[in-house]
């Protein structure tokens, strides 16, 4: 039986009301470390990986995550990112929480959708590569890891979209989410969420990732 799985609900606009009582970075941070008590934070980085000005970056080294180390950055294979996912989900002596990225993202879920929940407790899933839709010159990179699932996720899992992501338009973030039965978040108008993009700590997802973390997860964060 998985112990992880269960059915999301729509995300409340007024996380902020009820969620952490002070956003600052020390509150942050101490949310960080009290779920990383409960599972392991793992950061799943997309295509080239996360650059220093990225938030996966800033928490990296803030909050003393875990990255996934991928061998091609640039030209990836599906069968390698996926065999290296489940290698360190495997290796971990907890279950793991995803903190994805674009192709992460996508790898993620196709990961879960492969392999099920038993070792994973849940994901946030940032600006998911739409790469069934999306135009973006990049995307024959990241043809081969197409398509994108479109039935529930076995675990809870939030997507979190941005309303001028040239990767994945808000309208087809709001399906992946229906398909998958996460969470929907909006992030504003931040792009691809990504190294364009620099939002340093990010507190606007973190406080948000924290808050889906507390209501979803089936131990109590507080």
């Amino acid at each position: 039986m998985n112990l992880f799985s269960g059915r999301p609900t729509s995300f409340d606009p007024a996380w902020a009301t009820h969620g952490l009582p002070d956003t600052g970075r020390q509150q942050i941070a101490g949310a960080f470390q009290r779920l990383g008590q409960q599972v392991e934070l793992l950061l799943v980085p997309g295509l080239f990986g996360s650059g220093p000005d990225h938030w996966q970056s800033h928490w990296e080294q803030a909050y003393d995550l875990k990255r996934l180390h991928q061998t091609d950055w640039e030209t990836p294979t599906p069968a390698d990112w996926e065999a290296t996912l489940t290698a360190a989900v495997e290796a971990s002596s907890r279950p793991v929480f995803l903190i994805a990225h674009s192709l992460g993202a996508v790898l993620s879920a196709k990961w879960l959708s492969r392999h099920g929940g038993q070792r994973v407790a849940g994901a946030f899933l940032v600006a998911p590569a739409d790469i069934d839709h999306t135009t973006h010159p990049d995307v024959e990179r990241i043809r081969s890891f197409g398509p994108l699932p479109n039935t529930p996720l076995p675990v809870p899992t939030a997507i979190m979209a941005s309303s001028n992501d040239p990767w994945l338009s808000l309208p087809r973030a709001r399906e992946l989410a229906g398909q998958w039965q996460s969470d929907f978040l909006e992030a504003g108008a931040v792009g691809h969420i990504g190294s364009s993009e620099p939002l340093g700590l990010w507190e606007h997802g973190a406080t948000a990732m924290l808050d889906f973390a507390r209501r979803k997860l089936p131990f109590r964060v507080q």
